[in-house]
């Protein structure tokens, strides 16, 4: 199921464009099993073939795409590149794992506990730098990031990104040892991703999709699935 919003009014993507993905009465269903962020029981075991080919085209017309996946980016990082249209950043477990990652030429995003930053902006324990969200310490949302450029719409860029772990679930989300603590599964974000799971839809994700990203206008920034992954 997917939820389409063509100006998102929340905070961190006011402005943009936004989608919400999930499984027939299962928010979980598009995520895969095994995310560390993932205590729901539920979830994918492969990708969806069909949507991961919409969503790297997904681009608007002179515009900018981007998304996060917990899937092996050894299951989409070369067609991505290939594709060159829509940034899929892989969303790590911990710095070590974001590092190597890196390394690997895979944009590549971590969730880090508040006591990482020490009031630092940036920080390189294993030999990348990792950048500190810009909306977490400035007023800007997604559309004001990197003077129009998001960092996590850059393909090819030499630095993670590092988000800190937030809301009644920070704490699982920070510790690399305990599972739960999607964002996703707290506060206005759960409303929204669970409504997507109970809503009908008379055509497939991929589908509707192509259908939303031909009607945006040129020069949008589209973030997509702001909870949900590409599981089929």
């Amino acid at each position: 199921m997917l939820k389409t919003v063509e100006i998102s009014r929340a905070k961190k993507t006011k402005g943009i464009a936004v989608t919400y993905r999930a499984g027939k009465n299962d928010m979980f269903g598009t995520c895969p099993s095994t995310c560390k962020l993932n205590d729901s029981g539920k979830g994918a075991s492969e990708i969806d073939q069909e949507y991961l080919d919409a969503l790297l085209h997904a681009k608007p017309s002179r515009g900018l795409s981007f998304t996060y996946s917990h899937f092996n980016p050894q299951f989409w990082a070369q067609k991505m590149r290939a594709v060159n249209k829509t940034v899929i950043n892989f969303s790590t477990d911990t710095p070590e794992h974001a590092t190597k990652h890196c390394r690997a030429g895979v944009p590549s995003v971590v969730v880090v506990p508040e006591t990482f930053w020490y009031g630092r902006k940036t920080a390189a324990p294993h030999g990348k730098t990792i950048v500190r969200c810009p909306a977490e310490y400035q007023n800007r949302s997604c559309n004001s990031c990197g003077n129009g450029l998001p960092l996590c719409a850059r393909m090819d860029r030499d630095f993670i990104v590092g988000f800190t772990a937030h809301g009644p679930n920070k704490r699982k989300a920070a510790d690399k040892n305990v599972q739960g603590g999607c964002y996703g599964a707290q506060g206005n974000c759960r409303i929204w991703w669970n409504e997507t799971s109970e809503t009908a839809q008379d055509e497939t994700d991929a589908e509707k999709l192509k259908r939303f990203v031909s009607g945006l206008p040129p020069r949008s920034i589209i973030r997509h699935h702001v909870a949900g992954d590409i599981g089929q």
